[in-house]
């Protein structure tokens, strides 16, 4: 039988618009969104409960042979960048009801989902706790990369984590009007995930993935995740002929043959690009030579890819040397 143990509580902060946050066991106060994306990777759990699951973390050769990430690893990382979902819970007349509700996670990355003590949707899994949690981050371009559901049952956390939990929503969500506003008898329940229906946006594969409940939470959410959105951005404005260059050279045509570029997503392996040259819009995925560690990791691998695009357009020839005859 698992077995959680209490022991530290550390609450990861969720992204709430125009802000991002760091908390562990105290909280921090919060900055604006562009003063924070890159300096801080946040943290994504609340260590304690009732039970406890092992986290086996792939090594860094398996890691490096895989030229994208999984669809768990992408399922951590989206539960991870939107901290909001639609829960859905059975009603008395056995009809599901999805409901708008925010969360943090506990250390394997499964959602502690406040509920409202006297909203239809506690009642709901208080009488069946199976229910589901349906996630896709709103913001541009985190909405393009992935859909993930969770599916398993709620049970109630301790009091140190409610508490915990408590106090970093009432920061987080302290403009929250009505509904939305934090009360001081909400509840806190863990969502154990039994499983995971996931759809990949970027990857290609249209067909839906079914995860395990181990899998995800064995999987660890990409180290890029706090700052992706904004050197997408960033490259897309700043950086815009070195985006089309890029495609270019993966396709293997000219530069004046791309109608249409753009830099989706990018993760600790590689990058997506959507390209259309002169035919209908396609994605492609260019990989790094080696994962990235941190923001300054990720500009310096854009810049050599960008770099050997620019060299593979313009081949040198060195001149051959003359000899001048000294007679």
């Amino acid at each position: 039988m698992a077995v959680y143990s209490a022991s530290v509580v550390s609450l990861r902060c969720p992204l709430v618009p125009g802000r991002v946050g760091l908390a562990h066991s105290s909280l921090r106060l919060q900055k604006p969104l562009a003063s924070v994306i890159g300096e801080h990777r946040r943290r994504n759990d609340i260590v304690g409960g009732t039970r406890r699951y092992s986290v086996v973390v792939a090594g860094v050769d398996a890691v490096a042979t895989c030229s994208s990430p999984t669809g768990s690893e992408t399922a951590r990382t989206i539960v991870d960048l939107a901290a909001y979902g639609t829960l859905s819970t059975l009603g008395e007349n056995g009809i599901p009801l999805g409901t708008y509700v925010t969360y943090v996670l506990d250390q394997v990355g499964q959602p502690i989902v406040r509920l409202r003590k006297d909203a239809v949707h506690t009642a709901n899994v208080l009488r069946e706790n199976r229910c589901s949690l349906f996630v896709q981050p709103a913001e541009y371009p985190a909405h393009m990369l992935a859909r993930v559901t969770l599916i398993g049952s709620v049970e109630p956390v301790s009091e140190e984590i409610a508490a915990s939990a408590a106090e970093l929503h009432k920061t987080l969500h302290c403009g929250g009007v009505g509904v939305d506003e934090p009360k001081d008898d909400d509840l806190y329940y863990r969502l154990v995930v039994d499983e995971c229906f996931y759809v990949g946006q970027l990857a290609g594969n249209s067909a839906a993935e079914v995860i395990s409940g181990d899998e995800y939470r064995n999987a660890c959410a990409d180290p890029t995740r706090t700052f992706a959105s904004s050197l997408v951005k960033s490259m897309n404005c700043d950086r815009f002929e070195d985006v089309v260059r890029i495609c270019s050279q993966k396709l293997e045509v000219d530069m004046d043959e791309i109608a249409r570029a753009e830099l989706a997503w990018i993760d600790k392996q590689g990058v997506y690009m959507k390209v259309s040259a002169g035919g209908p819009l396609q994605t492609i995925r260019v990989p790094f030579e080696r994962p990235i560690e941190d923001e300054r990791d990720a500009r310096s691998a854009l810049t050599m890819m960008a770099q050997v695009a620019w060299e593979t357009e313009r081949p040198y020839a060195p001149v051959p040397a003359v000899t001048v005859s000294s007679e």
